[in-house]
This record gives structure tokens, C-alpha cells and sequence, in this order.
């Protein structure tokens, strides 16, 4: 990997980082149209994160760089969700870009996971 690339690297960390100081709300509704996503397509091109969020109404806060889209994949495949199958062109029109990378979800066709309840006791149990 090239120096540049490396410093692309690091500055796709830091944006993301800033998204989460800067808008919690954001990275939040982000990682939930991701996971919508993920769970129903076995396959995602990385332009396609954006174009996702796009017609679900979520906008890049003005505070936050534009890579925020870029970093937001890397995210994801750091917790696990996706693993690159390597690149390929584009197939939105907002991309500037010769390439992106296909994703492989790993969360493909599971279920949406159910927020764990508290312990309640049964009202049936035995005392």
C-alpha cells in the first residue's frame, strides 16, 4: 500500500471518528439503513451505501467531509458485516471514481436482531 493510500486510510478513520462526535444521529441512522441493506442483499457495491441512504432520506450533515461515505464501509467491514470481493466500476451517478469496491455481506439473510429484553421472572415459577 502506498503512502498515499495510507494517509486516505487514516483520514477515512478520522472523518469517521468525527462522525460520530459530530453527529451521533447520523452514524446511528447510517448503520441502520447498512444493516437494512446488508440483510437483504448478498452483494452491495461500495457507491451503493450512499445512493441507499440517499432515497432513504439521509443526508451528509454539512459539519462532516464528504469521504464520510468512504469511511462508512470501512466501518462496517471492521465490526464484520462485510468482507471485499474486490473492485469493480461504479454504478451510480454521483461517483467521480474509476472503481469501487463489491461487498459481501456476512449478515446477508439473517434476522433483524430483537434488542435484549430484561429479565422479567415468571409468574408461574416455583418459589
Amino acid at each position: 500500500m502506498s503512502e498515499r493510500m495510507k494517509r486516505a486510510m487514516a483520514l477515512a478513520d478520522k472523518n469517521w471518528g468525527k462522525a460520530m462526535a459530530v453527529s451521533p444521529e447520523f452514524v446511528e441512522r447510517y448503520l441502520e439503513l447498512a444493516e437494512a441493506l446488508l440483510l437483504s442483499r448478498p452483494l452491495v457495491m461500495g457507491d451503493e451505501f450512499r445512493e441507499h441512504c440517499r432515497v432513504n432520506g439521509l443526508r451528509r450533515p454539512p459539519e462532516l467531509h464528504h469521504n464520510v461515505w468512504v469511511s462508512g464501509p470501512r466501518a462496517l467491514s471492521k465490526m464484520g458485516w462485510i468482507v471485499s470481493m474486490g473492485k469493480v466500476e461504479p454504478a451510480q451517478k454521483h461517483n467521480h471514481m474509476p472503481s469501487v469496491t463489491l461487498w459481501r455481506s456476512l449478515i446477508y439473510g439473517q434476522k433483524e436482531e430483537e434488542p435484549e429484553q430484561p429479565y422479567q421472572p415468571s409468574l408461574f415459577a416455583k418459589k
